[in-house]
């Protein structure tokens, strides 16, 4: 082979590894997001697609079982049955975080905590100034929630100019974010309650509890119940989105035995396998007590992993890759009219999520620090705080679903427009201040960070 060749082959490698990372890496999630809202606002705005694309959300399917019948719109099934494994991910990580993450200490937690809630009060006060005794003021909760996988998309994207520390604020920060949404989106934006589809759910719930108690480690069982929860919470008149928060917190996350049983039982599966293996090099098969000893390693091999841990790792591609993309292209759509308003809806939401979200952010810290509750996170400074209270500007997802739900009709594609536009600015004006600001002792500090994780 030329030289030539060599070197073609070379880079193609090259190249081939560098995609295979880059689409692990979260940040892939949020360029999904913005490729698929882009798309959405073109084929809503295209005279050869705008029929098509609304037609599209508009088509009834379902399940149909002799008399029982369950058909709704396409735009249902996205915003309430796709969402509802998004909100069981979110569910799974704030579970998670909880026990034995970085919400799992008073010391740990309290700093991100009292950001996010300063991050949710500041803009739902701009919001309130804005639309204030008009018909608006029901989507008080739009600019308070924070799109993880976008804002964590900026961060990746600045490299080494951000600390790994100020990304696990953010992620911290954006967590405590859902938390408060998926409360408001509970109390605030449910129809009338049933309360004996509510009883039903409650009582899924106590008996998926008790799996949980008396050791039962199989994910099929509890999936089969959320599917229970989430009929019974989207009956009971409360938005069906939080049987994925309420079925996460049944799931257990300790494994059914320990590492080290695992290697015990790993030893004793690989002397039999070892001490039962044939001389006869040319064996095409394997004998009986190796297959034994292989369905000891697999059963091992299930029972160590944490259910909890196991279910996050299979959604998470689902939900970056697919879920989240999916109710971008179907809620981003909206048709953009020469007319449009900067009305205080606007400005509520755009203000708020552009202003309140950073003020608020830095304020509560500063405060906390102050105060001498929590000092802020070590090696980070003010600077950088105020940074990513920018990025946590960035609403998107949470902001549009809360949209739909408070408003409807034209006001929600009015208020999805700005909440696109906030975003956008926030996006923007993020990533220029980090690039504006971000000193050399904070690159040799993000490096330093970079090489002990």
């Amino acid at each position: 082979m030329s030289v030539l060749g060599i070197g073609a082959v070379s880079s193609t490698k090259k190249i081939g590894n560098f995609i295979t990372h880059f689409v692990k890496q979260e940040s892939f999630g949020g360029i999904l997001l913005f490729i698929a809202a882009i798309l959405a606002l073109f084929a809503a705005n295209s005279p050869f697609l705008s029929e098509e694309y609304f037609a599209l959300w508009e088509m009834r399917f379902g399940i149909t079982i002799g008399d029982l019948s369950f058909i709704r719109d396409a735009h249902f099934w996205v915003n309430d049955a796709l969402m509802a494994l998004f909100f069981l991910m979110i569910g799974l990580e704030v579970k998670r975080e909880i026990l034995v993450g970085e919400l799992s200490s008073f010391q740990k937690a309290i700093s991100p905590i009292f950001a996010s809630v300063g991050g949710m009060v500041f803009p739902i006060i701009i919001f309130l100034y804005f639309t204030w005794n008009s018909e608006h003021v029901r989507g008080f909760a739009i600019p308070m929630g924070t799109d993880t996988a976008f804002a964590l998309g900026v961060l990746m994207l600045l490299g080494s100019r951000i600390p790994i520390k100020l990304k696990v604020f953010l992620v911290t920060l954006a967590i405590a974010d859902d938390i408060g949404s998926i409360l408001v989106i509970a109390v605030f934006y449910s129809g009338d309650i049933s309360l004996d589809y509510l009883a039903l759910a409650l009582s899924v719930t106590a008996v998926l509890l008790l799996f949980n108690r008396f050791g039962v480690r199989t994910l099929t069982v509890y999936l089969i119940g959320g599917l229970a929860l989430w009929y019974f919470f989207y009956k009971s008149g409360i938005h069906a989105t939080i049987s994925g928060i309420v079925l996460a917190f049944t799931i257990p996350i300790y494994s059914k035995i320990s590492s080290s049983s695992f290697l015990e039982n790993l030893r004793l599966a690989t002397n039999v396998f070892y001490s039962s293996a044939t001389k006869d090099s040319q064996q095409v098969l394997l004998n009986a007590k190796q297959n034994n000893a292989l369905e000891m390693i697999a059963q091992a091999y299930d029972e160590v992993q944490s259910p909890l841990v196991r279910l996050e790792r299979n959604l998470h591609p689902l939900s970056a890759y697919f879920i989240m993309p999916v109710f971008a292209f179907a809620n981003a759509g909206v048709i953009v009219e020469s007319g449009f308003e900067f009305d205080s809806l606007f400005w509520g939401i755009a203000l708020g999520l552009f202003l309140g979200k950073p003020l608020g952010i830095f304020v509560f810290t500063f405060i906390l620090d102050f105060l001498g509750i929590s000092r802020k996170p070590s090696n980070l400074t003010w600077t950088q705080i105020f940074g990513v209270g920018l990025v946590a500007g960035i609403g998107f997802t949470m902001s549009i679903l809360i949209s739909n739900l408070a408003l409807g009709g034209k006001l929600a594609a009015h208020a999805t427009l700005s909440v696109l536009l906030a975003s956008l600015a926030a996006t923007i004006v993020s990533m220029g201040f980090f690039f504006i600001f971000s000193k050399k002792d904070d690159l040799a500090t993000a490096a330093v960070s970079k090489d002990k994780i």
